[in-house]
C-alpha cells in the first residue's frame, strides 16, 4: 500500500534556501560567479519522500546518498539510488525521485548554479543519459558538504559566500576524484591516481616534481600525467597546486604562523612567489584571507 508522498518536513531535516537576492549579488562577486549554491540541506531515513517536478529546476541538482535505498528518474530512465551512489539533475528537465517505503533513504543534496555549472557537472562525469556515479570515500565527501553547509549557516557577508562557493566547489571535486569506476582496469588505474594523491598530500611541506607524482603511481611521466587529467580533469601539477592553496587556507584561517612560515609549511621558500600564486588562485592576498577567514584573531600584518 503506497504511503503519504512529502516533500520536506522530516524529523531532523536540514534545509537552507538562499534568499534570491544573496544569490543575485554572489553571482556578481568574482569566484562565486562560476559557481554557487542555491539550496542546500540533508534528509535521514526520509520515510515517503517524493519530489516531482515536470519542467525540472533552474539549478543543476547533486544528491548523495547515504543510507537507505531510493529511486530517481530523469526524463524517460529511473535509477536505483543506495549508499554510496550520487546522481546529478539536469536544469530545465523532468525528474522524479522518492525513497525506497521499506529502507527510506538518508540523502544529501545542493542545487547549485554559476556560469562554470555545466562545466563542473562535466567534470563529474555524468550525462543526461548516465546522470549516476559512485563515490568510493564518503566519509572525505561528508565532511565537504558539512564545510560547505558551514558556510551557509554563518552568515551573508562577502567573504562568507566566497567560502560558500569555494567549498562547494572542493564537495564537487572530491565527488569526481573519489568516483569508483567500473571493470577491474579501471579500478586499478584509479587506485593509483588516489595512491598518487595520497603522495602529494603527504609531501605538501616539499618541491615534489611530477617525476616524484608519477614515480609514486609506478606509471612514466606522459601515461601518469594523461591518465590523472582523464580522471581529475586537471594536469597532476595544477591539482597539487590546488591542494597547496587549500593547506594554505587552512593554516592562515587556524594558526599563528607568518606569511612566511606558511609558504614554507606547502613547499615554497619565498614568501612573495607563494603570495602571487595564492592571489591568482583566490584573487586576495594571504593577507587579506587571513583578515576575512582567521579564527585565531590574528592581526594580518603577520
Amino acid at each position: 500500500m503506497r504511503g503519504p508522498r512529502i516533500r520536506e518536513g522530516f524529523p531532523g531535516q536540514r534545509l537552507v534556501v538562499l534568499p534570491p537576492q544573496i544569490v543575485s549579488h554572489a553571482l556578481r562577486l568574482p569566484v562565486c560567479e562560476l559557481l554557487f549554491p542555491t539550496h542546500i540541506g540533508g534528509f535521514n531515513q526520509a520515510k515517503y519522500h517524493f519530489v516531482e517536478r515536470r519542467h525540472g529546476t533552474a539549478q543543476h541538482i547533486l544528491i548523495i546518498c547515504l543510507a537507505g535505498m531510493g529511486t530517481c528518474r530523469v526524463g524517460a530512465k529511473t535509477w536505483r539510488l543506495e549508499k554510496g551512489h550520487g546522481i546529478v539533475l539536469p536544469p530545465e528537465t523532468y525528474h522524479r525521485y522518492q525513497a525506497d517505503q521499506e529502507q527510506p533513504w538518508t540523502i544529501l543534496w545542493v542545487h547549485f548554479v554559476g556560469g562554470a555549472a555545466s562545466a563542473y557537472a562535466s567534470a563529474l562525469d555524468v550525462t543526461l543519459t548516465e546522470p549516476r556515479f559512485w563515490i568510493g570515500d564518503l566519509a572525505l565527501v561528508i565532511d565537504a558538504f558539512e564545510e560547505t553547509y558551514r558556510y551557509v549557516l554563518s552568515g551573508y557577508t562577502d567573504r562568507d559566500l566566497l567560502g560558500l562557493s569555494t567549498s562547494l566547489s572542493h564537495l564537487l571535486g572530491l565527488c569526481r576524484i573519489h568516483q569508483k569506476l567500473p571493470g577491474l582496469r579501471r579500478r586499478m588505474a584509479e587506485d593509483r591516481i588516489l595512491r598518487s594523491i595520497h603522495y602529494m598530500r603527504q609531501n605538501l611541506s616539499r618541491p615534489i616534481t611530477l617525476k616524484d607524482c608519477a614515480h609514486s603511481a609506478g606509471w612514466s611521466e606522459a601515461h601518469f600525467s594523461l591518465i590523472f587529467r582523464r580522471q581529475t580533469n586537471l594536469a597532476p601539477i595544477r591539482y597539487l597546486t590546488r591542494l597547496k592553496i587549500h593547506r594554505a587556507c587552512e593554516l592562515l584561517k587556524t594558526t599563528d604562523l607568518s606569511i612566511q612560515e606558511v609558504a614554507r609549511e606547502i613547499g615554497f621558500e619565498d614568501q612573495f612567489y607563494f603570495s602571487r600564486l595564492f592571489h591568482r588562485h583566490l584573487r586576495m592576498a594571504p593577507t587579506s584571507y587571513r583578515r576575512e577567514f582567521s579564527l585565531t584573531g590574528l592581526s594580518a600584518t603577520r
